[in-house]
């Protein structure tokens, strides 16, 4: 047994001696350089043999490496410490809620200071009207406005005078409040066809081509009843008629340009005043005309007089009905939101039992514009031709040229004659330019001239009458001062309160001077003549020029340079220039222009 143990033990070790006699060969183990981040790392290396390479470190730059800084270099590996930063804003404290009524978009930080409306308070916000709600975040529709009212009356047959001759407590009342004239001046004609067109369309005669009460052939297409202006121009606007002659409203009127053609033909005065004080009380009423007849009717009747107890008597009751209607107006349901103007003026006055001539006792005519922005006498004296474009004015309506309207707005500014200087010319409108002239054949009033009869401006270059190429001033406008029909006169007074400490010196020369003429060889001819008088109405000095006779202009046609050096007397207060044409035959075409009358110290 001991046997077989010690073969097992000998067999054992046998064969572990075996496997040692043969080491592993070193020579077959790979070695190289062993780290990852040198440039040569052998991945195969077992044995490191020192061979590793690197590469040479960077070159550090310096700079700002933080990204928020303002000189921030994206370049910079090294912080330097340079860095700039923005400073931060200085805090503006206030209201940084924009649907705040105190918002400040200038605040940064908000102060707890907003102040809010209600979410929503119903109102008037419209800043233009009477009751703005500076609280108001919606409209309404409760605005309230100031709306502007015009109502035109034509008193047919009114002498002026008749104011002061009868018991007018309306007209009294009004005229505080009124711009007024009691020499307001109508068609030469003083007829009621022409002189209702004029009142009513704003143009002239030669325009609206209604010459007599027969309205064939009338020109109301171009030169309309003043309705269509305002029409054409505010359409929204209630109009309303009142009239009692149909032969004109049918002509001139219709209801395309008329909300409400009151027209009561078969009724009198007192039945249209019905209507209209009826109307007043609940029809907006934006412009309305009234014409009423009965002056008129008692002046034929019984003659136009202000001593006349039938005529007065007629005056009379129109301030009574006047009376009615300026009642409605003022009880009207808004009127303290209301601006009313109400004109009242004629077609013509009267003599006698009739009208018709070219004179001043029939052309002559009160207008008196209740509600003007400038009470007070108006200078010049009118034409009734400016109460359509005064009305229009104050409805808001601007004048358009294209309409060719012959009046002017008044009542707007003070107006008062021109205060007498030395050195200037003291005869207001003395080259006829202030309005425009007419052809002959028809007499324009000539403002700031008191014009007896016929005397007129014309335009130049009518055919056989003054070109602007005959003889005459090198300055000339587009009128000239002509002589009418017959023997003509007119004449300005000058007050010289400006200047008459300066007079009373006694050292004051006057120089008169004008281009006076005519036409070819006849011998109608023009003299000017200049009168000076004292504070009693004493003559103290008269002189002048002209006239200028064909001969003395070689029948030739044209007006020529004359005039006059003088002294003022030391008391004179005023001084009046007179222009005369006299005729020789057929039309007087006795010519002025350019009249001029100059004080100096001598």
């Amino acid at each position: 047994m001991r046997r077989l143990s010690y073969l097992v033990v000998l067999l054992l070790l046998s064969g572990s001696l075996a496997g040692c006699t043969s080491p592993p060969d070193d020579t077959e183990t790979a070695s190289g350089c062993t780290y990852p981040d040198a440039l040569n790392f052998n991945e195969s290396a077992v044995t490191d043999d020192g061979s590793c390479e690197y590469p040479e470190p960077l070159e550090e730059t310096p700079g700002c490496t933080y990204e928020g800084a303002t000189n921030f270099d994206e370049g910079a590996t090294v912080d330097d410490g340079s860095c700039e930063f923005l400073q931060p804003p200085e805090e503006k404290p206030g209201c940084t809620y924009s649907n705040a009524l105190n918002f400040d978009e200038n605040a940064s930080v908000d102060d707890g200071s907003c102040e809010f409306r209600p979410y929503l308070v119903f109102g008037c916000n419209d800043t233009t009207a009477l009751n703005f709600d500076a609280n108001a975040t919606y409209n309404d529709g409760s605005c309230e406005y100031i709306t502007q009212h015009v109502l035109m009356v034509l008193i047919d047959g009114w002498r002026p005078d008749s104011v002061a001759a009868g018991q007018t407590p309306t007209i009294d009342m009004m005229m505080p409040d009124s711009a007024y004239s009691m020499a307001a001046r109508v068609e030469d004609t003083t007829i009621s066809g022409s002189g209702h067109s004029s009142y009513l369309t704003g143009v002239h005669r030669d325009k609206h081509n209604v010459h007599s009460n027969n309205f064939e052939g009338h020109n109301y297409d171009q030169y309309p009843y003043w309705f269509r202006l305002l029409r054409d121009s505010a359409p929204d606007t209630h109009r309303s008629a009142y009239h009692n002659w149909p032969t004109m409203s049918d002509a001139a009127l219709d209801e395309s340009v008329c909300s409400d053609c009151g027209d009561y033909f078969q009724d009198y005065d007192q039945n249209i005043v019905n209507r209209l004080v009826a109307d007043l009380a609940t029809k907006e009423m934006n412009a309305a005309t009234l014409v009423l007849d009965l002056m008129d009717a008692r002046g034929h009747g019984s003659g136009f007089n202000s001593s006349n107890p039938q005529y007065i008597a007629g005056m009379n009751q129109t301030d009574i009905w006047l009376g009615e209607v300026m009642d409605a107006i003022f009880a009207r349901p808004n009127y303290v939101n209301e601006e009313w103007m109400v004109i009242l003026s004629s077609d013509h006055a009267g003599t006698g039992y009739g009208h018709g001539y070219n004179i001043p006792e029939h052309r002559n005519v009160p207008l008196i514009i209740w509600g003007a922005e400038s009470p007070g006498e108006i200078w010049p004296p009118p034409d009734a031709v400016d109460a359509v474009p005064t009305a229009l004015h104050h409805l808001g309506v601007d004048i358009d040229p294209a309409w060719s309207l012959d009046g002017r707005v008044i009542g707007i500014y003070p107006t008062a004659s021109p205060i007498a200087a030395l050195g200037v010319n003291l005869i207001f409108n003395g080259d006829g330019e202030f309005e425009r002239g007419m052809t002959p054949g028809i007499d324009a009033s000539v403002p700031g001239w008191v014009d007896n009869e016929g005397m007129t401006t014309w335009i130049y270059n009518v055919p056989t009458y003054l070109q602007t190429t005959d003889p005459g001033p090198a300055n000339r406008g587009s009128n000239y001062f002509g002589g009418g029909t017959g023997d003509s006169t007119m004449y300005q007074e000058i007050y010289l309160t400006g200047i008459e400490a300066e007079i009373g010196w006694g050292n004051i020369s006057y120089s008169l001077t004008a281009f006076l003429g005519g036409y070819s060889s006849q011998n109608d001819r023009m003299e000017v003549l200049v009168e000076f008088f004292d504070s009693s109405g004493n003559l103290l000095l008269s002189g002048g020029i002209g006239p200028v006779y064909a001969a003395d202009r070689n029948d030739t046609t044209g007006i020529f340079l004359r005039g006059e050096i003088g002294e003022v007397p030391p008391s004179s207060a005023y001084v009046r220039v007179t222009l005369n044409a006299y005729l020789s035959y057929g039309y007087n075409d006795a010519y002025a222009d350019n009249v001029s009358l100059i004080l100096s110290t001598q």
